[in-house]
C-alpha cells in the first residue's frame, strides 16, 4: 500500500519562518495582536485587487479601518509590512497545502505501487482518479480562490525585485516542491524532482488560465494536460 504523511510539518513551518521572521513591531496583548493581524489581512486584500504597488500605509489603514498611526506603528516603513503580509500569507497558503496533501493521501493509500506499474487497469484507474481530483482541485482554486491566486502571483512577481522577499519566497515553493516530491517517490516515479517541477509548471499554467478567464476552465481541455502530464510521470 502507498502510505506515508505528505503534510506540511512543524519543521517545515519553522524552516519557512526561519527565512524571513515577522519584521513588524511585535504585540504583546491580544487585543494588539488582533490589530496588527487585521493590517496584514487588509494588506493582502489590497495586493489581490491592484497588486503590491497598491500597498500604502494610507491605504492599508482605509481598508481595516484602522487609525494610520497603527499602521505606522506596528510597521516602520512599507517594505517590513508588506515582508509581514507575504509571511501571513504563506503561512494561510502552506495550510491549504497541507489539507490538500492529506486528501491526496487518502486517496492513493488503497493502491499497491508495484500494481499500479505492472497491472495496466489499475495504472489507468489510478491515472483517472488523479486526474479527477487534479481537475476538481483547479476548478475550486479558479473560483473560490482566485484572489489568493492573484496575491501569490503579485508576491512572486515582487520577490523578483526585492532581495528581502527572495528567501521567503524560495522557503514558499520549495515547501511545494518537496511535497509533491514525497508524494512522486512514494508512487515510484522515475525522476520525482524534474517530475514535480513539470507537474507544478502545468498546473500553474492551467491555474492562470483560468484566471485571465474570469474563473472558468476549460475542463476537457483541463482534463486532457492533467492526464497527458500523469501518463508522462508514469512511464517506468
Amino acid at each position: 500500500m502507498m502510505n506515508g504523511e505528505t503534510v506540511v510539518t512543524t519543521k517545515e513551518f519553522e524552516s519557512l519562518k526561519s527565512s524571513i521572521q515577522y519584521q513588524g513591531r511585535k504585540a504583546a496583548r491580544a487585543k494588539s495582536e488582533h490589530r496588527r493581524r487585521e493590517i496584514l489581512e487588509a494588506a493582502l486584500r489590497i495586493v489581490s485587487r491592484e497588486g503590491i504597488r497598491g500597498v500604502k500605509h494610507r491605504a492599508v489603514a482605509k481598508e481595516a479601518s484602522v487609525p494610520l498611526a497603527s499602521t505606522t506603528y506596528y510597521f516602520k516603513d512599507i517594505e517590513e509590512l508588506i515582508s509581514d503580509a507575504f509571511m501571513l500569507f504563506a503561512e494561510n497558503s502552506l495550510r491549504g497545502l497541507d489539507q490538500f496533501y492529506g486528501e491526496l493521501n487518502k486517496l492513493v493509500s488503497v493502491y499497491d505501487v508495484k500494481q499500479i506499474h505492472s497491472n495496466s487497469e489499475i495504472k489507468d484507474k489510478f491515472s483517472n482518479d488523479l486526474t479527477d481530483m487534479g481537475v476538481a482541485y483547479i476548478k475550486e482554486q479558479v473560483k473560490f480562490r482566485k484572489e489568493d491566486l492573484l496575491t501569490e502571483m503579485a508576491f512572486l512577481l515582487e520577490a523578483v525585485r526585492d532581495e528581502r522577499l527572495k528567501p521567503l519566497a524560495r522557503e514558499y515553493r520549495g515547501i511545494w516542491c518537496s511535497r509533491l516530491i514525497a508524494f512522486l517517490s512514494l508512487a515510484n516515479a522515475p525522476a520525482p524532482k524534474e517530475d514535480a517541477m513539470f507537474i507544478i509548471s502545468s498546473v500553474q499554467g492551467l491555474l492562470y488560465e483560468g484566471i485571465v478567464s474570469d474563473g472558468e476552465i476549460d475542463e476537457a481541455k483541463t482534463r486532457a494536460v492533467l492526464k497527458r502530464a500523469i501518463h508522462i510521470l508514469m512511464q517506468p
